[in-house]
């Protein structure tokens, strides 16, 4: 198989005076070889219109009112800038063909046809997402998988969830923000009587409804905490740390975010409330955020992306 890009003997990858990657191997697009880029391409469009009905759920999931998922046409951005981040190393992979990759892509793509027959939502999601990464294999390689493993898994943040596993999971998150808003509402010395996931105060009932359960915070900060603990420097460990931070601050930032909505239901009004509520969720992404970054701070982080802004 020819390969995509053509480069110079010259252009190896050194390292620089830093220690990193020299970006001598970067593309250049006056070396695609377009005749050999033009099968993909054709191949990507049959997918898409293969998988077309899946598609179209998933642009529903993601722009209905009160979606879960109204972060998810960002993700393949964040996968963009995941590739470019580590695209020296990328580029220094060996690419071959591996034909031991039609073992699972063939299957997934008959599994993808029966499921869009048979209107299996989470179905299509999985056969989908097993025929991109068996697709990049089966082109590419094995070492290429593993080189590009975080950004192709990434990937599956786009796919909806299950409704009984979504409406479980945001059920437990429901009551746990439910109980530490009453808490925090109690700090701030606010006399307030609890009823399953109705916070009674003096003037103002506040009830916390599944919109406002957490989860859709907890599933936003999960895709975002991901993406920037993938580009910051530092250990794995570090990391892996921010990543896994997301989940209690998801939820101690969505009951603060209720608690507030109660404090201002009460001491003016419930209009106020009901406005404070509907511009409430840009708080709470813009203090996961700003948590995010104070953190990777501390830990010694001083590069996002390979760009020093820390």
């Amino acid at each position: 198989m020819s390969t995509i890009f053509e480069q110079p003997d010259d252009a190896r990858i050194k390292p620089s005076v830093s220690g990193e990657i020299s970006s001598a191997n970067s593309l250049d697009w006056r070396k695609v070889d377009w005749r050999t880029v033009a099968p993909f391409v054709f191949a990507a469009a049959l997918l898409a219109a293969l998988a077309w009905p899946m598609l179209s759920w998933w642009g529903y999931e993601f722009t209905k009112p009160e979606s879960y998922y109204a972060h998810a046409p960002v993700i393949p951005f964040f996968v963009a800038l995941m590739l470019w981040y580590r695209r020296d190393t990328i580029a220094a992979v060996p690419k071959k063909p591996n034909y031991f990759a039609l073992a699972v892509l063939l299957p997934s793509l008959l599994l993808l046809i029966f499921a869009i027959k048979s209107q299996m939502q989470a179905v299509m999601s999985t056969s989908f997402l097993l025929i991109l990464w068996s697709s990049v294999w089966l082109v590419f390689g094995g070492a290429l998988v593993r080189a590009m493993a975080i950004p192709l898994a990434f990937l599956a943040f786009m796919a909806p969830l299950p409704g009984p596993v979504l409406n479980d999971a945001t059920l437990r998150i429901q009551m746990m923000s439910t109980v530490l808003a009453n808490k925090i509402l109690h700090l701030l010395t606010f006399s307030t009587q609890l009823d399953g996931n109705v916070i009674q105060m003096e003037n103002f009932s506040l009830f916390v409804d599944v919109p406002c359960s957490g989860f859709k915070t907890l599933l936003a900060l999960l895709t975002f905490s991901g993406a920037f603990a993938y580009l910051v420097d530092g250990s794995p460990i570090k990391r892996f740390g921010i990543f896994l931070l997301s989940l209690p601050l998801s939820l101690a930032i969505n009951s603060v975010r209720i608690a507030l909505i109660g404090v201002v239901g009460e001491c003016i009004s419930a209009d106020a409330a009901h406005t404070f509520h509907d511009w409430s969720g840009m708080i709470t992404l813009v203090l996961g955020f700003i948590v995010l970054f104070s953190l990777a701070k501390v830990l010694g982080c001083r590069k996002f992306a390979g760009w020093p802004i820390f």
